[in-house]
């Protein structure tokens, strides 16, 4: 997967958002290739950026995009959100488990690591982030996503959501009870439901897709989708270079007085190359919400939605499975006793 990454505003004191030049050079050893780029500004109200983003290749995953927007005051936010991309880039590298069970084990280990920071640090509590996240596997897209930042598919003229924002006002709209003119302009637009590092416990959105050639994606903190129509985030996205598409939306953004930070993420395929994966998808694109707590019971249901195709998976579905240490211990046990009568017998 060719990885062509071009240069970012990442917000101050962030890791840098931009893939390093050995991690270009792995991306060019594979088939899918991608252009992208990326940009964060404060906007014009806010003083600080409290959005984060990255974008890259990571190694024998695929090609990643994050965005962050955190919430939660001064300095605060902006920790959880350069915290949630950098915990969840680098759980991602380390992971071994297959990308759709690796994204929801690096979104667990990204919302531990700010729930528990802002116990540990009273001036924090109260911190959380959004978290919209793309991997690019070949041929399969796999978004992932928690809050309110969104990403969006341009294909054939047309663009698409591909999130649902966890927000009061979504809410209220998939209700019936405003309408999206009315979540706009509503003064709790901003409250959000559903966040990493609020509790110990979130909702996890996966989604997923077959790629195709020409194929554009963005990913977007809400200071650019609550400004911007999403007929000119197409015609910007379709009518430039990822990062000069990236730019361009900040930009319009901004011309409409920014009251929050603004950060876009463009991704756009220029090639796909099918490969075999380690993995089922499950039939049908339907976004599926699972809840990940501290604890396996959310990543098993993620591993049982997207199965490995390896033989020891297979061995997790017996029924058997379960009791595996005690059939062994038996086994051992059993094997013990035919030892020492073979002994008793000879010695007699």
């Amino acid at each position: 997967m060719l990885g062509v990454v071009q240069a970012g505003s990442p917000s101050e004191g962030s890791t840098s958002p931009i893939a390093s030049k050995e991690e270009r050079a792995r991306a060019r050893e594979r088939g899918t290739r991608v252009k992208v780029g990326g940009a964060s500004d404060a906007g014009k109200v806010r003083v600080v950026n409290q959005d984060s983003f990255w974008v890259g290749e990571v190694a024998g995953k695929g090609m990643l995009a994050v965005v962050a927007d955190g919430m939660g005051g001064h300095q605060t936010g902006e920790v959880a959100s350069q915290q949630a991309v950098k915990v969840f880039r680098d759980a991602l590298t380390r992971s071994r488990a297959t990308p759709p069970a690796a994204m929801a084990r690096a979104s667990q280990a990204a919302n531990l690591e700010i729930y528990e920071y802002a116990l540990e640090h009273p001036e924090h509590r109260g911190m959380g982030t959004t978290l919209t996240t793309v991997l690019i596997d070949d041929q399969v897209a796999i978004v992932g996503h928690v809050g309110d930042s969104r990403a969006y598919l341009v294909r054939d003229g047309q663009i698409e959501q591909l999130t649902h924002d966890h927000s009061w006002v979504a809410d209220r709209v998939r209700q019936g009870l405003l309408t999206d003119d009315e979540a706009r302009r509503h003064r709790w637009r901003n409250v959000i439901t559903n966040a990493l590092g609020a509790t110990a416990a979130f909702k996890l959105d996966l989604h997923h897709f077959e790629l195709r050639e020409g194929d554009r994606l963005l990913l977007c903190s809400d200071g650019v989708s609550m400004l911007l129509s999403e007929l000119m985030m197409m015609q910007l996205i379709t009518g430039h270079e990822p990062q000069a598409a990236a730019e361009r939306l900040l930009e319009e953004a901004n011309d409409r007085g920014s009251p929050d930070n603004v950060t876009a993420v463009v991704l756009e395929v220029v090639s796909v190359a099918q490969r075999a994966k380690r993995y089922t998808l499950p039939e049908g694109e339907d976004p599926a919400s699972i809840d990940i707590t501290d604890t396996l019971s959310g990543i098993r249901r993620v591993e049982d939605a997207f199965p490995s195709r390896s033989p020891f998976a297979a061995l997790r579905k017996q029924p058997w499975y379960p009791y595996r240490l005690w059939i062994l211990g038996s086994a051992y046990l059993l094997l013990l006793f035919v030892l020492f009568s073979i002994w008793r017998a000879v010695g007699a």
